[in-house]
């Protein structure tokens, strides 16, 4: 699991959502900037959703890493930004956010097909993580398939509930991604369902990296986004699954990815492998400021019931404590999870665990969420594929599919989303 961005670290949690952003709304310059967007939603859970206010366009995207695209003439088209506040979210604070869209109408020719939001790892803040060249090549390859890309920063990380903390309280996580759960939303109401009117067959899907993926699976399990979502690429993620067991020390049993007979798995000329859950010295310690409870995996502690409990009742498997749904019967599902990293100078990753060559926490955690897809509940398309050779703990995209002289992993997630030579795009409008 990534989370802080750093040499050690693969950039790993990022989200794309795809949708459909309408010619009628780009002629008319955007988005609506009505000041107080209310959200709609519901579903996947009994959590409401919170409210998008005083969206403002801003004369350029602030520092970082948004798209922009230049044309075969050497035309440069920048993203549209736009400030905004999420508010209103039960027992969460408000955060503010930045979020660009860039619609490939009149640049790209043929029809719009649908929009791609991008939602960055670690806490959320970048729209692109910085050094995750793959990830940007991805966003581009989407565009010029014809899909509106839609990025979004948060001011600080979305997975703290409260900033700070009132004195003697806890954070939640699950309640905090009521905030992506909101925005998803917000894009499915005011960007995709114009181009939907425009395009009957222009999906709104999604595309994230660890921490990313997490806010799309939350606002599914809980926030009814599967409602509305055609298609999600899940890229080394999600990586809050069972919080529980990335925290608790003693530390729990490693995990087995994609077990002998476990739905959807897709492990080429491989096979299953095994991992520990626990979150990593960086890792724990975001979870640990997110959730207020700093005793996450302290290693040679004990972890109190308190604790423990906190910790799983805020995860995405939760024990059903908070009505999780796992069904998802019109959202097309794809996982790309590291088996293997490439240890050229076969680095000891006990002694000297090194992200760039070692694998980490977010293939074990990301099993716990799809042990909960079986054949009965099963998206209409789902795949959890093993990816070797990966460049980090979660290089998957620069990896090769089910063995080492399989297909590259960033290929065949962009083309399973956004098609390619004789592969069919699953980012197209299902009926929900």
């Amino acid at each position: 699991m990534m989370f802080a961005k750093s040499p050690f670290l693969p950039i790993g949690m990022a989200v794309i959502v795809t949708a459909l952003i309408a010619a009628a709304m780009v002629a008319c310059g955007g988005v609506s900037t009505n000041s107080n967007i209310q959200t709609g939603g519901g579903g996947g859970g009994t959590t409401n959703l919170g409210a998008v206010q005083n969206p403002a366009p801003l004369s350029a995207c602030p520092a970082g890493e948004w798209f922009q695209y230049t044309d075969t003439a050497g035309t440069n088209h920048p993203m549209n930004c736009v400030s905004a506040t999420l508010t209103s979210c039960p027992n969460v604070g408000d955060l503010a956010f930045t979020y660009g869209y860039l619609s490939p109408s009149g640049i790209i020719s043929g029809p719009v097909k649908g929009v791609i939001v991008y939602f960055d790892g670690g806490d959320g803040t970048q729209p692109v993580a910085k050094g995750s060249p793959d990830a940007a090549a991805m966003v581009q390859y989407y565009f010029q398939q014809g899909y509106e890309i839609v990025e979004i920063a948060w001011s600080s990380a979305w997975e703290a509930s409260n900033n700070p903390f009132p004195s003697g309280t806890f954070g939640n996580i699950q309640a905090a991604a009521c905030r992506p759960a909101t925005f998803l939303s917000y894009v499915d109401t005011n960007i995709y369902q114009p181009v939907f009117q425009a395009n009957p067959t222009a999906g709104m899907c999604a595309h994230g990296v660890s921490a990313g993926s997490t806010q799309i699976l939350y606002s599914m399990t809980y926030y009814g986004a599967a409602k509305f979502l055609d298609n999600v690429e899940l890229i080394s993620g999600p990586v809050l699954s069972d919080i529980e067991q990335g925290c608790e020390e003693p530390p729990p049993a490693n995990v087995t990815i994609c077990p002998a007979g476990q739905y959807g798995c897709q492990l080429g000329s491989g096979s299953s492998w095994s991992l520990p859950p626990t979150y990593l010295a960086g890792n724990a310690t975001s979870v640990g400021s997110w959730t207020n409870d700093n005793s996450c995996a302290v290693p040679s502690t004990t972890t109190t019931p308190a604790s423990n409990t906190r910790w799983l009742q805020q995860s995405i498997v939760d024990g059903g404590v908070n009505n999780p749904t796992y069904n998802y019967p019109n959202t097309a599902m794809a996982a790309w999870l590291c088996r293997s990293v490439l240890n050229p100078n076969n680095v000891d990753c006990t002694t000297n665990y090194d992200g760039k060559v070692c694998p980490n926490n977010s293939t074990p955690q990301a099993q716990i969420f799809y042990s909960q897809i079986t054949q009965s509940n099963s998206p209409p398309v789902y795949k959890v594929v093993a990816v070797d050779q990966c460049d980090s703990s979660e290089g998957s995209p620069n990896g090769n599919v089910g063995g080492p002289t399989g297909p590259l992993g960033q290929i065949a997630i962009e083309q399973d989303m956004a098609g390619g030579t004789g592969v069919t795009a699953q980012c197209f409008h299902r009926p929900h």
